[in-house]
């Protein structure tokens, strides 16, 4: 891991999903792993906004859990279009189109190693 990547560390907020969140994931048509209860946040640490996480992608559509302290709903996006910065390798970054902070991608992502 470069030092630049070391600086660029997962916000630690977590959520657990709640039973309809949950049957909404499962409703999605889509063939994938069931949605884990419990998910981090995958944003820079000190980002501003709500915490965000990958809940499940359906084609080019992701579903995000996005959450406050009070409240927390799903939202869809699409992928960020920008490479990771610092660009180690010019990976694309693996957040949502619109994210708060700076771009992650790729298996050295602080949010692949915290996973």
């Amino acid at each position: 891991m470069s030092i630049a990547q070391e600086d660029l560390r997962p916000c630690p907020a977590r959520i657990t999903l709640d039973a309809a969140q949950l049957a909404f994931f499962d409703g999605l048509p889509a063939e994938a792993p069931s949605v884990q209860t419990e998910l981090g946040c995958e944003l820079e640490l000190g980002h501003e906004g709500s915490h965000a996480a990958l809940g499940q992608q359906v084609e080019a559509t992701m579903w995000w859990i996005q959450w406050t302290l009070s409240a927390s709903e799903i939202n869809p996006y699409t992928w960020c279009p920008a490479k990771s910065t610092p660009p180690v390798e010019e990976r694309e970054c693996t957040l949502f189109d619109g994210h708060p902070g700076r771009h992650v991608g790729g298996p050295d992502s602080p949010r692949s190693e915290a996973a």
